[in-house]
């Protein structure tokens, strides 16, 4: 540590010495009595903890690492990749599969080897529910809640303003600015939690607790997002068709109270600089008239991801999923009446306990009917705490291994008929990133389609109009316009 920071007797802590500075000339006419931002010789600087981020799962636990980043950032925290050596580790978990629990433990041990000496703060779902193994087993002590995420920054600056290990020191005194991580588009968390309990999900006993942002809190972020140049923003929560606002507290407001996803859509369609509105996972459940009208502005992404889990009607039942096959075509059919070329995406588990062939056959003829533009895989992972880990008929592992090959391949198939319908079609494009080893642009069509197609990479994070004339593999091949 001495070898780290040079000239320590000339050198205090930053906390201390705007706390000591402020004591003292509060009363004065030097400093006014409010908080205030010290003004030191340019030739100082300050020399704050660095902080490596690592987050799994889903793209709310993305939206709020972030946060943390951000708000650590303006304190003065300095951001460096998770697999250097770091003062504080923040592990944001994730326990949708038995995978993913073994993944976070995995970046926890990374974080300890990496540093035996730093702070390492864990949180998520895998933290929510088995903070005593990530104590015991793990040694870590600093674990932070899902309902307390709001707070971890403040948490993170507690331990660095009282943890001797950790220490900041003033040569400098320029007030940090938060470095916005550029991406071509911004995922804004607007709800949390659910309380459905589907018998194989463990996400309910992590996040049971249902919020939702009101509407004008959400404006203002998506406001500065576009300001920063964000084309495209990603609505997105635990279970983002629940989403139900109560704004009857904001006084004077147009606001008006129990708003819900379809007025939060509008809402956000009338601000200036954003061009795309995608929106994460909807249950079938929650597809209704309301929605679909609202996604018929020109702003929203025609994309729903639908979760389908199966296609038989006694496995929904097991699953605790509240419809059945028919009824979630109906409702695949009513989305493409009213939106036309709407790409629908899905989720699909294979292996569930029970599933039989004939189960396992009649799920395989549905999404071949239906046609998704793309389907995600999942083999069934026992989850403790859940009904469907003590069901009698588990699945062999190589039962479900090439059950998920086969519907890998059947996806793959649909998402190919779905691009090969688009040709000849304008479409807008999201350019993401130069296609490596050519002068060739890639990026998403509204209707969540792969494109790509020449250009200059300085069309990054703009959304350019393109024709599709070709489909090479599962990816769309397009010109300008």
């Amino acid at each position: 540590m001495a070898k780290r920071y040079r000239h320590m007797s000339t050198c205090v802590r930053y906390s201390k010495l705007r706390f000591v500075l402020h004591k003292r000339f509060a009363k004065t006419s030097v400093f006014p009595a409010q908080p205030f931002d010290l003004n030191f010789p340019t030739q100082y600087h300050v020399t704050m903890p660095t902080v490596a981020y690592c987050t799994l799962g889903c793209k709310v636990n993305q939206y709020e690492t972030e946060k943390i980043r951000q708000a650590l950032e303006q304190a003065g925290f300095t951001t460096v990749p998770f697999n250097t050596p770091a003062d504080i580790y923040l592990v944001n978990t994730c326990s949708v599969t038995a995978v993913a629990d073994s993944k976070s433990r995995s970046a926890i041990r990374r974080a300890l080897k990496l540093n035996p000496s730093a702070v390492v703060f864990v949180t998520g779902c895998y933290a929510e529910l088995e903070p005593d193994f990530i104590r015991n087993a793990l040694g870590i002590n600093h674990i932070i809640s899902n309902l307390d995420k709001e707070t971890a920054a403040q948490k993170i600056i507690a331990q660095f303003n009282t943890d001797s290990s950790v220490q900041s020191i003033v040569c400098a005194t320029e007030k940090p600015v938060p470095q916005l991580r550029i991406r071509t588009r911004a995922v804004v968390k607007v709800q949390d939690g659910c309380d459905q309990f589907c018998s194989y999900c463990i996400i309910p006993h992590a996040r049971s607790i249902k919020s939702s942002r009101c509407i004008a809190d959400v404006e203002q972020e998506i406001r500065s997002l576009a300001t920063f140049g964000y084309k495209e923003v990603v609505l997105t929560g635990i279970r983002l068709g629940s989403y139900e606002s109560d704004d009857s507290q904001v006084d004077g407001s147009k606001y008006h109270a129990q708003k819900k996803l379809p007025d939060l859509i509008t809402a956000v369609a009338e601000i200036d600089g954003i061009e795309r509105i995608r929106l994460s996972s909807i249950e079938p459940w929650e597809v209704d008239e309301a929605l679909l009208e609202a996604m018929k502005s020109a702003k929203v992404c025609r994309h729903l991801h639908i979760p389908l889990q199966s296609g038989d009607d006694e496995v929904l039942k097991l699953m605790n999923r509240p419809y059945t096959a028919e009824q979630y075509r109906q409702t695949v059919d009513a989305v493409r009446s009213q939106i036309p070329d709407i790409g629908i995406t899905t989720d699909v588990i294979v292996g569930f306990p029970g599933e039989s062939e004939r189960a396992f056959g009649n799920t395989c003829a549905l999404i071949e009917d239906i046609g998704f533009s793309r389907i995600h895989v999942f083999r069934y992972s026992p989850r403790e705490r859940t009904p469907a880990a003590t069901m009698p008929g588990q699945v062999h592992a190589e039962e479900k291994k090439q059950s998920a090959e086969k519907l890998i391949s059947i996806g793959i198939d649909g998402q190919r008929r779905f691009a090969k319908s688009l040709i000849g079609k304008s479409a807008s494009v999201l350019v993401e990133r130069q296609v490596s080893g050519s002068n060739h642009l890639a990026g998403f069509t509204d209707n969540y389609v792969e494109t790509r197609f020449p250009g200059d990479i300085s069309l990054r994070g703009q959304v350019v109009s393109v024709k599709i004339v070709a489909v090479d593999q599962n990816c769309a091949i397009a010109t300008m316009q």
